[in-house]
Parts: C-alpha cells; sequence; structure tokens
C-alpha cells in the first residue's frame, strides 16, 4: 500500500489532480451562483473562468513570465488582494436579504460568549442555532472586536501568505499559491457572505506551514505551545483534526514521554478552559446534553467517519514529508465532504442549484490542495 500510494503522489498526475480539484470546486461556485445573477451571460462567465485557470495551471511553463516574478510582485499581490478582501467585506450593506446566517450567528454567537450568556439555545433570523466551537470563537475574537466579522477572512488571507512565504523560497510558487487562494470564487463566496468557514481550514493548514518551518526536524521542541495551539484548533471544526493527526501522530510517537506528557497536558488544559467557557452559563447538565455544538453541527454517517479516521491513522504513518501531510490531507478532506454532501443530498432531495445544497462544505480542503498543489509544482521545478 506503502509503495502505490507513494507512486502515485510522485507522478506528474499528481498536480493535474489537485488542481483539477481546485478548478472543480470554484466552477461550482461559478455555475451555481453565476446563473443566478443577468448582467454577464455564463458562457462567457465559464469562458473568463476557463482561461484565467488555464493560465494559472501552465504559467511555470513561461519562462519569461517566471523571470518577471520577483518578491516584490508577491508582496504586491498580497497587499492588492488583502485590500480587496477588506472591501469585499462591506459589499453587502443589508446581509439579511441573502439566504445565508452564518454571519449572523457568528456575531451573535461572539457576542453572548462575552456577555457569560448560553450560545446553543438562540436561533438566528433564519431560526438555526449556534453551532460554533469556542476554538472558532476565539479565533474570530478580533474581527469582532474591529466591528465585522467578514474580517477575520482578511486574516485568514495573510496568515495563508505569511506562512507560504516562510515555506517557499521560489516567488512563482509563492506567487501562485497567494493567487489561487485569492481568486478562488468559493473564497470570494465566503469574504461577501461574511461565512468564515474555509477560514478553520486555513488556520490549520497555515498553522502546519508554519510549524514544519520552525521547527523543521523535531516539531515537539515547544510541547506547550504546540498543545495549546492543538487545543484551540482542535475546537474550530471537526474536520480539522485529520490533518492533525497526520502531521503530528508519528512523531508525536515517536518524542520522549516528558514532551508527550507536556503536550497532552496543555492540550487538555486549553480544551478545558475553551468549553467551560461556553458551557458555564448552561442550566444544568442534561441542558448541555441536549444544546451542544456537537449535536448542532451537521455530522455525516457514524460508521462512514470511523472509515475516514481509520484512513487518516493510517495515512499519519505514510506520511514521511511534509507534502505528504499536504497531500493526504487534501484527498481525507475532500472525500469527507464529499460523503457528507452526497448523503444530505440522498437524505434532503435537494438539487445542485437549491440554496440548501451543500456546495461550501466541499472548499474546506482547498487551503491544503493549493499548498500539495505548490509543493507538487516544486518538485517539478527542482527536478529541471
Amino acid at each position: 500500500m506503502n509503495k502505490i500510494l507513494t507512486s502515485t503522489k510522485n507522478s506528474k498526475v499528481n498536480s493535474l489532480m489537485l488542481f483539477a480539484v481546485y478548478f472543480v470546486i470554484n466552477f461550482l461556485f461559478l455555475t451555481k451562483y453565476g446563473i443566478r445573477q443577468s448582467f454577464i451571460p455564463i458562457s462567457i462567465l465559464i469562458a473568463v473562468f476557463i482561461a484565467v485557470h488555464v493560465f494559472l495551471f501552465l504559467v511555470r511553463k513561461n519562462e519569461l513570465l517566471v523571470k518577471k516574478i520577483n518578491v516584490k510582485l508577491v508582496y504586491v499581490l498580497t497587499g492588492i488582494l488583502g485590500v480587496g478582501y477588506i472591501a469585499l467585506c462591506h459589499i453587502l450593506k443589508d446581509p439579511y436579504q441573502m439566504n445565508i446566517d452564518r454571519w449572523q450567528t457568528l456575531d451573535f454567537s461572539l457576542d453572548y460568549w462575552i456577555q457569560g450568556k448560553y450560545i446553543y439555545n438562540t436561533r438566528n433570523f433564519m431560526g438555526n442555532l449556534s453551532s460554533y466551537l469556542p476554538g472558532q470563537l476565539l479565533l474570530a475574537l478580533p474581527a469582532y472586536l474591529l466591528g465585522n466579522v467578514g474580517y477575520l477572512q482578511v486574516a485568514a488571507f495573510l496568515l495563508f501568505s505569511y506562512a507560504v512565504l516562510l515555506e517557499f523560497k521560489n516567488n512563482l510558487i509563492r506567487f501562485t499559491a497567494i493567487l489561487m487562494l485569492g481568486i478562488s470564487l468559493s473564497y470570494i463566496y465566503e469574504a461577501v457572505c461574511k461565512s468564515d468557514f474555509i477560514s478553520s481550514f486555513i488556520f490549520v493548514a497555515a498553522f502546519i506551514l508554519f510549524w514544519h518551518s520552525k521547527f523543521k526536524g523535531d516539531y515537539f521542541q515547544k510541547p506547550m505551545l504546540l498543545g495549546v495551539c492543538l487545543g484551540v484548533l482542535f475546537l474550530t471544526r471537526s474536520v480539522a483534526v485529520i490533518p492533525l493527526i497526520i502531521f503530528l501522530l508519528k512523531p508525536f510517537l515517536a518524542t520522549g514521554i516528558n514532551r508527550k506528557i507536556k503536550t497532552v497536558a496543555a492540550f487538555i488544559l486549553t480544551v478545558a478552559i475553551l468549553l467551560l467557557s461556553v458551557f458555564f452559563s448552561a442550566e444544568n447538565l442534561d441542558y448541555i446534553i441536549q444544546h451542544n455544538p456537537l449535536t448542532l453541527q451537521g455530522q455525516s454517517n457514524k460508521f462512514v467517519m470511523l472509515g475516514f479516521l481509520g484512513a487518516t491513522l493510517a495515512m499519519s504513518f505514510c506520511a514521511r514529508t511534509i507534502n505528504d501531510v499536504f497531500y493526504f490531507s487534501t484527498c481525507i478532506v475532500f472525500l469527507v465532504m464529499l460523503s457528507f454532501v452526497l448523503e444530505k443530498y440522498l437524505l434532503s432531495g435537494f438539487g445542485f442549484q437549491h440554496s440548501l445544497f451543500s456546495t461550501t462544505y466541499l472548499a474546506a480542503c482547498l487551503p491544503f490542495g493549493i499548498i500539495a498543489y505548490c509543493f507538487s509544482v516544486r518538485k517539478e521545478i527542482e527536478k529541471v
């Protein structure tokens, strides 16, 4: 099995497959929401979309363009896209007109959290309950204090860009990674709607890149700090645990007992404090059992999730390099979300164009897919 996986991820098909995942996810957003507007014919939008992505995929083949992409251009691109995302946070003057409630749910959840009120028994303007875990609330708190929860997308984009700059020294790869996230229709959609779904996975992907860059060779040099970071990220999204397991399980088993204890202790303490911060105001234990984020979040079939968890554990032992971590994370996260979307489709019967069809969930793998694609491009360049 290990030989098959190694052969597959080292082939040229790997970069094509990763880019295809990126292309398909964003193409779904284009066709789903592009058809709802009447300003530009959908056929023109599709043609432009394909042309842009063909250029993006083939840019590394153009030696003239590659030579012109320098570090200044990378910083300029990051600045332009950063300002653009700030502007996107202010496009909707009346967000209630959109049939999307995540922004308002995050806003009142943070408000209740700060005031010490119980979060999980209050409905938003669409009648849905909050399912935010405290780790995500903590990461979104600075944006809330700045007066716009949409700024979380700006912060996530800039953090992603910084992590890419640390890991990759080739300016073409830096430019490609930042541009791929910056022009991603799924992420633009998130920013406009002030949603926060993809940002959770961006934080995880950026953390993995940053930690690998700073502590390459020994990830447990700062066990207490690592435990705290893992505790926060663990309480963002349940699926976020997949790349973290692939990244750290094998190194954790190999590290010393003292570091194991410190990491686990810091992790448990962080999780306990964060959970206490949201459950302390509940009336009693029975009330928490009835109203808690795990029962409120959309969960896939338990047996399916156990299967993916088993695959995650197996992949953690197959991952030999940071390239493998992002490649395996992309594959498993995408398949987990795809199975969830298909399950919801079979149970609800909502068509692709229906507003409740869970297109956004597929975009969870984008941060990992973009980075994995850039690793594959770096490998091609180094071979040349």
